[in-house]
């Protein structure tokens, strides 16, 4: 059992709005969703199992495994859900308070992010590590100051990296 007394949102994720005690993990959660929506539309676990097999579907409802994104989607396709509504469906029972609670606090906080009208990019930005950065930067400037007809010694004392350093950037601009 989680307690969360925090003010705006606790360590485990769940916003003010849901602020008091988690009855179950995620993992149970989901289980409970699954066969309460399964069951509520009058299906078996083999009507729904599609790709998956039904032992899956029922060890899902046991809470024995985790369910993936693709998987989740996949169930809620054949439960004919959109699978937010099952995720709904998730955090209602995990949180205790009913589905519309949670998607209307999903619409608040879309609404304070400015997101709730924004599309979504469908495709992640390539984001460049910041080591890869950190490295472009060091390389540009031991060009520069090789360009400025500094030693390599000097440079390497300049820049406060070691000399070998500065000997394997000047090898790969040799190979370039």
């Amino acid at each position: 059992m989680i307690i969360c007394i925090c003010a705006e949102q606790c360590k485990h994720g769940i916003p003010s709005r849901f602020v008091g005690t988690l009855n179950m993990s995620l993992r149970n959660a989901f289980a409970a969703a699954l066969q309460y929506v399964r069951t509520h539309k009058g299906l078996s676990q083999r009507n729904i199992a599609g790709t998956t097999d039904q032992s899956h579907v029922s060890r899902l409802e046991s809470a024995t495994t985790s369910v993936s994104l693709e998987v989740s989607e996949e169930l809620a396709g054949a439960i004919q859900i959109l699978p937010m509504s099952l995720l709904a469906l998730v955090y209602a029972s995990r949180t205790g308070e009913p589905p519309m609670s949670v998607l209307q606090h999903a619409e608040d906080e879309l609404k304070a992010l400015g997101l709730l009208h924004k599309a979504v990019p469908a495709q992640p930005s390539k984001v460049e590590s910041p080591r890869a950065a950190e490295s472009l930067k060091l390389a540009q400037k031991i060009s520069a100051l090789l360009a400025e007809g500094k030693s390599q010694a000097e440079v390497a004392r300049e820049l406060g990296v070691a000399r070998s350093t500065i000997t394997r950037h000047v090898q790969i601009k040799k190979m370039d």
